[in-house]
């Protein structure tokens, strides 16, 4: 994907990480919907808010999915800074689609 373009799309929303898609250091998310396959041990969740607010989700004992906390985020530019338990670091933007988001741990 073209790295302007990459950087004009929209990252806020409610991801779905489809670990099975990612690999080492890369983590691919998928916008919240139907037509994510379901996983046997439940699937953690990224929630993007508009003016910064974070939250996250993970399976509990019963798979059943439950809060793993609250906090911030911003982009610059193709840099994802995230501040949610579980998710603290900063991300590098691989690519951003409409459906479909691909993070690189740095």
């Amino acid at each position: 994907m073209d790295v302007g373009m990459a950087e004009n799309l929209d990252v806020t929303g409610e991801w779905v990480e489809v670990a099975e898609e990612g690999s080492d250091g890369v983590i691919v998310f998928y916008r919240q919907g139907p037509d994510i396959p379901p996983s046997r041990g439940g699937r953690r969740q990224l929630h993007l808010r508009y003016q910064g607010e974070a939250g996250a989700e993970a399976p509990g004992p019963t798979d059943r999915s439950e809060s793993s906390g609250a906090g911030g985020w911003f982009r610059d530019g193709k840099t994802l800074h995230i501040r949610v338990p579980g998710w603290e670091g900063d991300y590098e933007i691989e690519d951003v689609q409409n459906t479909r988001l691909i993070l690189r741990k740095r």
